[in-house]
Formats: structure tokens, sequence, C-alpha cells
């Protein structure tokens, strides 16, 4: 009688354990899911994919495989950005608060494609005028999720490229050049305190700081068949690249 009462309290300990274990999965899941299907392709106006992911409930371990974000459709190049492994560290134990932390994101090489239309229009531009004013999930999308916010300790981009994709009056050009390290603290802290962010609002953060920094590195390299694109083109990138217009212009000067 003793070895059954003994046998119950183990399979009722051990359903404890698979139900916590199931309940942390599936919230992982859902904010991974949420992440980019619900808020990726909204923010951008462009296909956001992501090819797969793998979670550790245990220790709060998220990878995600093959996240890609498209081009606008007025463009050649099938992708802005290409990202074949992006990891993250969560709080397991925030998982059931109000505020979820991310203790780290870190993204993995990631593929920037610079792609010119013609000499006043470029793909970052676009993509970052579409963020800035992106559509905002549905209503009933809002009230179900308005208290899932999140806090992101850090955030990594390193030993990413951007590669250059031009067709100006009918000639192809091509060429790549490194993304420098790219690094982002506190998103949704305010005074050290966790007040947290939109899911929606921390995606657009680090897109647009990706963005942002790839367009300032051809900016910088100065390539050449690019000269006139680049100057013309920044002034639409607005605040994720502001200043870059004046500092363009005095940059062309010195070389050309």
């Amino acid at each position: 009688m003793k070895i059954k009462k003994r046998y119950i309290v183990l399979a009722v300990i051990v359903g404890v354990i698979a139900g916590g274990v199931y309940y942390i999965v599936h919230n992982l899941e859902t904010i991974v899911k949420d992440a980019v299907t619900k808020y990726g392709s909204p923010i951008t106006g462009t296909e956001v994919k992501l090819g797969g992911f793998h979670i550790s409930p245990f220790n709060g371990d998220i990878k995600l495989s093959n996240l890609t974000i498209g081009n606008p459709k007025e463009y050649a190049q099938p992708y802005v950005i290409s990202v074949k492994e992006v990891t993250a560290k969560v709080d397991v134990k925030s998982i059931t608060k109000p505020i979820i932390v991310i203790n780290r994101i870190s993204v993995s090489e990631p593929q920037v494609t610079y792609e010119l239309r013609n000499v006043s229009y470029n793909n970052i531009s676009d993509l970052l005028k579409n963020i800035m004013g992106g559509s905002k999930p549905k209503a009933e999308e809002t009230k179900k999720d308005s208290g899932k916010k999140v806090v992101v300790d850090l955030v990594n981009v390193n030993d990413g490229k951007v590669n250059i994709a031009a067709s100006i009056a009918g000639k192809g050009a091509g060429a790549g050049i490194p993304l420098p390290d790219i690094k982002i603290t506190d998103i949704g802290r305010e005074k050290n305190k966790a007040q947290g962010t939109s899911l929606a609002e921390t995606i657009s953060i680090i897109i647009k700081k990706i963005l942002s920094a790839s367009y300032q590195a051809v900016v910088e390299k100065g390539l050449a068949g690019v000269k006139d694109a680049a100057v013309d083109g920044v002034k639409a990138v607005g605040e994720g690249a502001e200043g870059i217009a004046e500092s363009t212009k005095g940059f062309f000067k010195k070389i050309f």
C-alpha cells in the first residue's frame, strides 16, 4: 500500500513538472511566433519569415534560424536582412509576469542588402519609412496583448555584412562591406527600472538600428557608383539615420 502511495506521489510530481515545462515552452513559443508573424510583417510592410526555432525551457535559451525580412516590392533582391541564427536568453521566472525579461539577444552574421532603385530611392530608406509609419496591430490584438511587455538587457549584432546592389542607367554594380558591430542596452528600461515596451516597439528598435548602421556604413565607404543615390536617398531615412545627409555631402566632396 505504501509503495502504491509513493508511485502516486511520484506520478503527481512528474505531472506537475511536465505541466510546468509545457506551460513555459508554450509561452516562449507564443512569444516567438508573435514577434515574427503578428508584428514583423506589419512593422516592415514586407514579408518576414522564420525558418525554425528551438527552445530550452529549463534555462530559457531560444535559437531562431533562417530569419529573413523581405525587400519592398519595387526592388529586385529578395531580402533586406537575412540572418542564419539569432539566439536569446530569457529569464524563465519572468514568463508568467507582466514584464518578460530577456537577458540577451545575439544576432550573428546578418546579411544586409542595400539596393538602389534609381538615384533617388533605395530599399533601406523605404523600409525605414515603412517602420516609422508602419501598421499597428488590430484593436482586438492590442487589447489581448496589452499586458505583454518585454525588457531587453542587451542586444549584440556581430560579424555582419552589407551587400550593395544597384541597377542605375542600365549598369549594375555589386560590392560588400563589413557592418560594424552593434550593441543596444536596456530596451524597455527607464532609470534602471523595468518599465517594459511592447513586442512591436522592441522589434522596431532593433531593426531600425541595424538598417541605420548599414546605411551609415555604405555612406562612409563612399563606394564608386553610389554617390548620387547615397546623397539623395539618405534624405528619406528620417530619424532612423538623423544627421547623415549633411555628413554624406561633406564626405563625397572630399573623395570626388
